[in-house]
C-alpha cells in the first residue's frame, strides 16, 4: 500500500495590513521599550486567514479575489521578563 500523500497548501489570494495612524506611528518611529520592566522588546509578524472578506472594507473589492485573505497582525514580546504586547496595546488604541 502507498502511503497516501498530504495534501498541497492553498496559497493565499490576497494580503492586508491594518493600522490606525497611532499603530502606525508606534511601528515606524515609537520607541520598542517594555512598559513593564523597560527590556528590550522584538517584533514578531504573524498572520490569521480569512476566507471571503477583506477586513476594514465596506465595499465589496473590485478584482482582488478574497477566498484567502493573509491578515497580518505584530506583536512585541520582551526579551527580560517575557511579557507580550500587542501594537494596538503598545500604541495606546487598545485598552
Amino acid at each position: 500500500m502507498a502511503a497516501a500523500k498530504s495534501p498541497k497548501p492553498v496559497k493565499h489570494t490576497a494580503f492586508c495590513y491594518s493600522f490606525t495612524p497611532r499603530e502606525m506611528w508606534y511601528f515606524l518611529f515609537g520607541k520598542k521599550i517594555c512598559p513593564r520592566c523597560g527590556g528590550k522588546l522584538r517584533k514578531h509578524k504573524g498572520h490569521v486567514t480569512l476566507h471571503g472578506e477583506m477586513p476594514h472594507s465596506h465595499d465589496k473589492p473590485i478584482r482582488i479575489d478574497t477566498s484567502r485573505v493573509k491578515y497580518y497582525r505584530y506583536q512585541y514580546a520582551c526579551d527580560s521578563c517575557g511579557a507580550v504586547f500587542t501594537l494596538g496595546k503598545l500604541a495606546g488604541t487598545e485598552k
